[in-house]
């Protein structure tokens, strides 16, 4: 790649490169701080194209050097990556070669990786620990030694809770973990630029292709999101995850949560203490929870080394700042000025539609459509997932069920917001063609209860 020599940059617009930026980061912060920094996109084709990282000759530390030569001089001021994979994680090799305020590229790797991060919780906060144990999923019937069922399994580096699923037997444990012989080839390579990072930065004992079989969590789950700067843990705030009714699968995402503020105080001091622990910095990040109101626990689910860029707009809603504010601000060695219920709205969601079985998409809503329903409800965000042509299964989906819109939207309160977000829904014309029922027009009420 050629850079074209710059202007000099003025301080007040200092120059971020923003690492394989996925749709939320290019339409946020496209939209919002172009006035502010100058932002320059990095490695969109591994997200778009992922098939040109995902293959057998693909270096990652050779790409990441070439960046390093693509960037050095061009009067960086700081760098960034949301994405989980590879996004968080190549930003920080980035930036710490080129002296810029980013994590350690060990606690990214170590923290996104479900094994190690677990490792990490059980020293600095093992009352929230679940017992947990690695197992590789390739190597015959799977033999757990320290763990009965049920059991709770996921991949040691997975997204979107794809092939995360409780198993409460020997048989139903094999059956979740058979790959064909395609999908074992396709997972080896998908995941050979995390293995790479993974010999640098870990002693191997657990490779990217193996699952973690973990004591089955349950209660109200929650995001807890916050940011480290200059060592010094943040917490923003506490988001609730409702799941369509007897499903894991997200309905909707909920801020402010309306747990008990002690159960909350709890919650973000469990996040403090984990994340003063781990060597973050420099950077947001989540940690999904559950609160078992039962046994009065508090248990950690998972960390996530980035920020939750769903959640951004959310958070300007009720407390008036986006998170990608925050974000630009620790990646360009700024004070992060975080002030809670400074915003607007009283609560904001974002609403994931859903199917709950696999289809064509016929049709999905018109730009002009979108633009209408917006002058109608401002500041609602409106991310179609799926294009006409397509079948939902196409896309990564988790077990049983099938994303095909995101809706965000806030209001003074729950009840006004659950009350417009009806109308919105009602007003959205996807359509879809059931292999069994033939076309049938859809929207995230009728699919509640496929």
């Amino acid at each position: 790649m050629r850079v074209v020599p710059q202007p000099q940059l003025s301080p007040e617009r200092p120059r971020v490169l923003v690492v394989c930026p996925g749709p939320w980061d290019q339409v946020a912060l496209g939209e919002r701080f172009h006035a502010r920094f100058t932002l320059n996109f990095h490695g969109q084709k591994l997200v778009e194209q992922p098939s040109l990282w995902e293959g057998i000759r693909f270096d990652v530390f050779r790409w990441v050097e070439h960046a390093v030569e693509t960037w050095r001089g061009q009067e960086l001021a700081g760098i960034l990556g949301t994405g989980d994979y590879p996004g968080c994680m190549f930003a920080a090799l980035i930036g710490e070669q080129l002296g810029l305020p980013v994590p350690s590229p060990e606690s990214v790797v170590r923290l996104s990786h479900k094994y190690y991060s677990r490792r990490i919780q059980q020293r600095h906060v093992p009352e929230a620990t679940p017992d947990f144990e690695p197992f590789d999923p390739f190597a015959g019937p799977p033999r757990l030694k320290t763990l009965d069922y049920p059991l709770f399994i996921k991949p040691v580096k997975g997204t979107m809770s794809i092939r995360a699923q409780l198993v409460r037997d020997p048989g139903e444990l094999r059956r979740a973990v058979h790959f064909s012989w395609r999908e074992r080839v396709e997972k080896h390579l998908l995941l050979r630029p995390f293995q790479h990072l993974l010999h640098r930065y870990t002693e191997g004992q657990v490779p990217a292709h193996w699952f973690i079989a973990e004591r089955p969590l349950e209660g109200v789950q929650v995001t807890v999101d916050g940011f480290v700067e200059r060592g010094t843990p943040v917490i923003m705030g506490i988001v609730d995850s409702v799941m369509y009714p007897g499903t894991i699968s997200f309905q909707r995402f909920d801020y402010p949560s309306r747990l008990p503020e002690p159960v909350q105080a709890r919650m973000r001091d469990v996040a403090v203490r984990l994340m003063r622990g781990s060597g973050f910095n420099h950077a947001c990040f989540n940690i999904e929870m559950f609160y078992d109101p039962q046994r009065d626990t508090v248990q950690v689910i998972e960390v996530n080394p980035r920020m939750s860029y769903q959640f951004a707009d959310l958070y300007e809603r009720v407390d008036g700042m986006n998170t990608y504010e925050a974000q630009l601000a620790l990646a360009v060695g700024r004070p992060v000025p975080w002030r809670a219920k400074a915003g607007r709205d009283g609560a904001a969601s974002s609403f994931v539609l859903r199917r709950f079985s696999d289809a064509r998409v016929l049709r999905v809503p018109s730009a002009e459509e979108i633009a209408e329903l917006q002058a109608h409800f401002p500041g609602t965000i409106v991310q179609v997932l799926c294009a006409p042509g397509e079948r939902l299964s196409s896309h990564d989906q988790d077990v049983g069920s099938f994303r095909y819109g995101i809706i965000n939207m806030g209001a003074p309160t729950y009840a006004e917001l659950l009350e417009r977000y009806r109308e919105v829904e009602r007003r959205l014309n996807f359509e879809f063609a059931s292999p069994d029922l033939g076309a049938a027009r859809a929207t995230a009420s009728t699919q509640r209860s496929a």
